[in-house]
This record gives structure tokens, sequence and C-alpha cells, in this order.
């Protein structure tokens, strides 16, 4: 090795941290702007979503208030057709806010936990295997399952 190649090897060498930092700089950036993009996504069909329930509402209730007026109108007394329209709503109403089913809220917390982990997992490995493209074994310190069961077989 001549003294050139010596020289241009140790200070690739010293520039290896370096550059070792700023790819890893690199990746907690990308990570945190697909974590970011997901955020958002999540956030426009949770408006989207929300936006499509005060619509729903608002058509629930002009359909109530015409029920109203016309129960009222066969009654002839319009404060009776409002109250004998809102009276199924009311008790729905309490019914649901006095009697919160836990295992729903339960079940859907942890949905949402397990598909979130999901995707962490899932962006993890998709680095990993960004960072070994030619390395079949996602684990380097156990060898693959043929080779070593391979190795245990009796020589005949």
């Amino acid at each position: 090795m001549s003294p050139e190649d010596y020289d241009s090897l140790i200070s690739n060498l010293r520039k290896l941290p370096g550059e070792f930092k700023a790819l890893i700089e690199k990746r907690i950036e990308l990570f945190t702007i697909e974590v970011g993009e997901r955020i958002a996504s999540v956030v426009a069909h949770a408006i989207y979503r929300i936006i499509g329930i005060v619509f729903l509402a608002l058509g629930l209730i002009l359909v109530l208030f015409a029920a109203a007026n016309f129960v009222g109108d066969l009654l002839e007394n319009e404060g009776l057709g409002f109250i004998i329209v809102a009276a199924p709503v009311l008790i729905l109403g309490l019914l649901f806010f006095l009697r919160r089913p836990r295992s729903m809220v339960i079940a859907a917390r942890d949905k949402m936990l397990q598909q979130f982990l999901q995707d962490m997992s899932d962006q993890i490995s998709h680095l990993d295997n960004e960072n070994n493209p030619g390395n079949d074994n996602p684990d380097p310190a156990k060898p693959d399952e043929q080779n070593s069961s391979e190795s245990k077989k009796p020589n005949l």
C-alpha cells in the first residue's frame, strides 16, 4: 500500500463518524416526516367525518322540527307536538350518556394502539430493509434455520 493510499484511507476513516451521524440525522428526519404525514392524513379523515356528522345532525334536526310541527298541527297544540317528538330523542340521548359501554371504549383504544404499533413496526422494518438490501436474514445474530438444520444432520 502506497503512502498516498494510506493517507486517503486514514482521512476517509476520520470522516466516517461524521457521515454516520449525518445519516442517522437524515433517517430521524425522514421518520418524523413520515409520522407527520400519517398524522395529517388521520386528522384530515377525522375532519371529513366530523363535517359529515354535522350535516347529518343538521338534517336530523330539520326533520325533527318538521315532525314536531306536523304532530302539533294534528293535535292542535304546537308545544305538545315538540314534546312528543323530543321525548324519544331525549330518552335515547340519556341512555347513551348514562350507559357508556366501557368495553367498546377499551376495544377502540386497543385497536388504535395496535394499529399505531403495527405502523411503527412496519416503518422500522422498512428502514432496516433499506439499510441491509442484500441481507435475507433479518437477525444477523441468528443463523438461517435452513443452514442450521443442514449443519445438524449427520454425515452418512
